[in-house]
C-alpha cells in the first residue's frame, strides 16, 4: 500500500517537576462483519477528512467503519497530540481505529514490527494493527500469525493483513481479515468467488481507487463476498491521502437498516494504574458497537474485595472521555474496577475487571505524606492570524484531590499573552517574556471540573500551549 508523508508533533517546555505519567493502554476488540463495512486508509493528518468519517459512522451506526491511521509510514518518531484527539473523536463516533505497520512482504524482522506495535500501544489508544505489505508466499504464514498474536497480546486485537492481491488458503486465520484486492477500478464479482466462498466473508476486504462514482448494485453484489470494502476517486501516486466526496454515500449504501437501537456493548481494554499512595488512574476504550445510539457517558464501579461486591463510584460520567482518576484512596490497598457504557437506550454490561494496588505512603518523623499526583496533561499548537488572536486547548480535565494547581505554558513568537482562562476563570501570570520568543507561565490554584483553556495573544503569531494539573501541592 502507498505510504503517507511524515506527520507533526508538538513538545512544550514546562516547569521542572518529577512526576510519573501513566500510559493509556490500548483497547481489546473482536470484530465480525455480518453487515459489510467500510475500511478506510485514513492517511491524512487529523483534519476535516477525519470528521467526514466520524459523521458518516454516526449517521449509519449499523455499518462497521474501520479507519487505518498512518502518522509516518508507521507510528512515527514522536507522539502527536492531534492524533490523540482525532483518534478519540473517531472512537466516540464508534469507528474502529487501526495503526499502519509495514512488513516488507515478510522481510522485515519480527523485532522491528513488534517495536512499531509497542509504540502504537504506548502513544495511542488503538483497536488493532494493519499489517501492510503482507506476504502471500508459502512459508510465511507462521510469521504473520505470530505478529498478529503479539498485537492481540498487547490489547490491539483486530488485525488486518494486506497482500493487496490473491493469497493462499493457508493464510486464512493468520490475521482477522485479509485485503485481497488493492488496485485501480472495481474488482469483478467473479474474482471474489472461487475458493473464497469456502470461508466467511469477514475474512476478506477490498480497496479500490480511481473510481469516479459508486454503484449501489455493485456494492450489493460485493457485500455477499467481503466483510469490508473501500472505494475512492483518488488515484496514484497516493490514492489514500484524501477521502472521496461520496464517502457518506458509500456508507449509506451499505446500510441495510436491519439493526435496531439497543444498549451498547461493554467498553474494552480497561486498565488500572497506581499513580500514588492515594490515586489510581483508569483508562479504557469505547465499545465498537454503540447499539445504534451515541455513547453519552460511563458508569464506573469499584471493589475492595476482589469483585465479590461492587460499589458505584460514578453513576454517569456524562462524558465520552475514556479515562478517570480515583483519588482519596488508602495506601497499600488493592482496588478493582469495571466500567459500563451508557447510551440513550440504557447501560451495557460491565467491561473486563482491572485491579491496581496503591503505593505505600512515605513517612517523615511522625508525619505521613503522599506524592504529588499528576491529574492531567495536554498540549496543542497552531497559528492565530485574526482577532481576537486566541487558541483553545479543549476539554482539559483539572482532576481531583486536595491542593490542586493548574500550570499553563505558552510559547508565542514575538507576541505576548494578554490573558489565559480555564472554564472562564482567569489565570495569574507567573513568569513571562523571555528574549524574543515570548515564553510565559500562568497558573490557577484549585481548578475544578473540565473546561477549555483559552489563550489570548496581542497579535498574529504561531503558538504552542501546554498544560498540566497536579494535586498534593503544599
Amino acid at each position: 500500500m502507498i505510504k503517507k508523508s511524515s506527520g507533526k508533533f508538538v513538545w512544550i517546555l514546562s516547569i521542572l517537576m518529577i512526576i510519573s505519567v501513566p500510559l493509556l493502554s490500548s483497547s481489546h476488540y473482536a470484530l465480525a462483519a455480518t453487515t459489510t463495512g467500510v475500511i478506510v486508509p485514513l492517511y491524512t493528518y487529523p483534519d476535516s477528512t477525519w470528521d467526514t468519517v466520524a459523521q458518516a459512522k454516526i449517521a449509519h451506526p449499523s455499518v462497521p467503519v474501520v479507519a487505518i491511521i498512518n502518522p509516518n509510514n508507521g507510528p512515527g518518531s514522536s507522539k502527536d497530540a492531534n492524533y490523540v484527539t482525532g483518534i478519540q473523536k473517531l472512537h466516540s463516533a464508534g469507528v474502529v481505529v487501526l495503526g499502519y505497520v509495514a512488513t516488507g512482504y515478510g522481510s522485515r524482522s519480527t523485532g522491528s514490527v513488534d517495536a512499531d506495535i509497542d509504540t502504537y500501544k504506548s502513544w495511542y489508544s488503538l483497536n488493532g494493527i494493519f499489517f501492510d505489505e503482507m506476504s502471500n508466499a508459502p512459508g510465511d504464514e507462521s510469521h504473520y500469525y505470530n505478529l498478529s498474536q503479539y498485537a492481540k497480546s498487547q490489547g490491539l486485537t483486530f488485525t488486518v493483513g494486506n497482500p493487496g492481491t490473491d493469497t493462499l488458503t493457508s493464510y486464512i486465520g493468520t490475521v482477522d481479515n485479509i485485503v485481497i484486492y488493492e488496485t485501480g477500478g472495481l474488482p469483478s464479482i467473479s474474482s471474489l468467488g472461487g475458493w473464497y466462498t469456502n470461508y466467511d466473508k469477514s475474512n476478506f476486504s477490498t480497496l479500490s481507487y480511481g473510481v469516479g462514482t459508486i454503484s449501489q448494485s455493485f456494492l450489493t453484489s460485493e457485500s455477499s463476498y467481503v466483510g469490508y470494502t473501500y472505494i475512492t476517486n483518488d488515484n496514484l501516486p497516493n490514492p489514500w491521502d484524501s477521502v472521496p466526496p461520496y464517502f457518506a454515500t458509500l456508507v449509506a449504501d451499505l446500510d441495510t437498516g436491519s439493526s435496531s437501537t439497543t444498549a451498547p456493548q461493554p467498553p474494552t481494554g480497561l486498565t488500572a494504574t497506581a499513580a500514588s499512595s492515594s490515586q489510581i488512574n483508569l483508562s479504557w476504550a469505547a465499545p465498537t458497537d454503540n447499539g445504534g445510539s451515541a455513547i453519552t457517558g460511563y458508569k464506573i464501579e469499584s471493589s475492595t474485595n476482589s469483585g465479590s461486591t461492587w460499589s458505584v463510584l460514578v453513576s454517569n460520567t456524562g462524558s465520552t472521555g475514556t479515562a478517570y482518576s480515583d483519588t482519596g484512596l488508602s495506601p497499600s490497598t488493592t482496588y478493582s474496577y469495571r466500567v459500563s457504557a451508557i447510551n440513550s437506550v440504557g447501560t451495557s454490561t460491565p467491561s473486563n475487571t482491572a485491579s491496581a494496588t496503591t503505593q505505600s505512603a512515605t513517612t517523615s518523623g511522625n508525619t505521613t505524606t503522599s506524592s504529588i499526583v499528576l491529574n492531567g496533561i495536554q498540549s496543542t499548537s497552531g497559528t492565530v492570524s485574526s482577532a481576537p488572536y486566541q487558541i483553545t486547548l479543549s476539554n482539559f480535565n483539572a482532576g481531583t484531590g486536595n491542593n490542586r494547581l493548574l500550570v499553563v505554558g505558552v510559547e508565542a513568537n514575538n507576541s505576548p499573552v494578554t490573558s489565559v482562562t480555564f472554564g472562564g476563570v482567569q489565570l495569574t501570570s507567573a513568569v513571562s517574556s523571555f528574549s524574543n520568543n515570548d515564553a510565559e507561565f500562568w497558573y490557577l490554584t484549585n481548578p475544578s471540573g473540565t473546561g477549555n483553556i483559552v489563550v489570548t495573544m496581542t497579535g498574529s503569531t504561531s503558538v504552542v500551549v501546554g498544560a498540566y494539573s497536579i494535586s498534593g501541592v503544599n
